[in-house]
Order: structure tokens, then sequence, then C-alpha cells
């Protein structure tokens, strides 16, 4: 069968028996010399090679400066949506940086991450006191919720005493990223961080 993506060129035009002469034509049976063979393959576009989200949301994490929210919000609707009890654990936070004032409120009282007790349970802010991890308990605590936000059902943590709603997708099983959305935002738009699991 003709394969359109492999051709093998024969050009030598010399037979050659099993008696190792070199003949144009015998009844012997015959070996084929190949002097050449040319490999074809079809050309595969550009943009086939294109990163995964997980490792296009890594580089990010290491660009150095202010990242757009644009960028951040296009690489999230790719990634994977995560169950609840995915979350359960302790987790440092990481700061993706937009230049939004939250970041500064979070540095104030040296932000640490986050810990999940239950999907019931969330204690959504833990900052480091002498190199503790302990609960700030002025944001209260929270729970976790299966929410649909751009265009998938994944994990939504739901603040208990405040309107606030933080949106996670996987991009590994040790590296989350969440969106906080809040009324108290305003025109400053939503707060982008990244958690690691302990």
């Amino acid at each position: 069968m003709y394969n359109p993506y492999l051709k093998a060129e024969i050009s030598a035009g010399i037979y050659t028996s099993h008696a190792g002469l070199a003949s144009e034509s015998t009844t012997e049976p015959l070996f084929y010399s190949v002097s050449s063979i040319s490999l074809q393959f079809p050309a595969i576009p550009f943009k086939s090679f294109r990163p995964s989200p997980a490792k296009t949301f890594v580089s990010l994490t290491t660009s150095p400066g202010i990242l757009s929210p644009p960028d951040i919000d296009s690489v999230f609707c790719d990634l994977k949506p995560l169950h609840p009890k995915q979350l359960i654990g302790k987790w440092n936070g990481f700061v993706l940086p937009t230049g939004h004032p939250f970041e500064k409120e979070l540095g104030r009282f040296n932000w640490f991450g986050q810990t999940f007790d239950s999907t019931e349970d969330v204690a959504p802010i833990v900052i480091s006191r002498n190199g503790r991890r302990l609960e700030y308990e002025n944001w209260g605590r929270a729970s976790l919720h299966e929410i649909k936000y751009q265009g998938a059902v994944s994990t939504a943590l739901i603040y208990d005493d405040h309107p606030v709603i933080v949106y996670y997708r996987a991009v590994r099983p040790n590296i989350l990223v969440g969106i906080m959305e809040s009324k108290k935002f305003g025109r400053s738009g939503n707060f982008y961080f990244y958690l690691k699991r302990i």
C-alpha cells in the first residue's frame, strides 16, 4: 500500500545474485542494492508544539515584573478543574504580581498561605509569626463548594464573613492557582495567587 509519508528510492540499477556476481538478468533470487533512501514526513504546524497549560503557568511564575491579568485568565481557563477534597491539607501561598492593592495588604500581615482542614472548615488567610503558621482571625473562616466559573465546574472557596469567593484550578497535584473575586476590590479587579502543598 502506498504511504504518502514514507518513500524509498532505489537508484542502483545493478542486481546481485546469490553467487555474488553482477548481472543485468538472472534466474536466481535477486537482491536489490539500495544506494539512497529519502524519507518524507508531513509538515506539522508550529502551533502544534505549544506548551501545556501547566508549563505556561509555571513560566508566568518566573516572569520578572508585573503580570497581565488577561494572560493569567487565559491560562487559568485551560487548567484542570478540582474536586474540593483535593485541597485538604496545608498550602504555602505566593502572589502573582499584577499591581493589585491587596498584594500590599497581604504583605503587611505576612501572608503565608491557606489551610484546608475539611471542605467545611478552612483557614483562608494563614500568616507567619516567628516561623509559625497562624490563622489570621480578622478574615474568619470559609468553606469549599463546586461552582461553575469561566466555563468549567471546579472548587471555589466562599468566605463566611466577607463578600469574597476564590476560584481554583489545578496546575499540578501539588500546585494550585487561585483567583480571588470580591466586591471590596471594586475597580481593582481580581487578585491572583498560587498555592504549593506543604
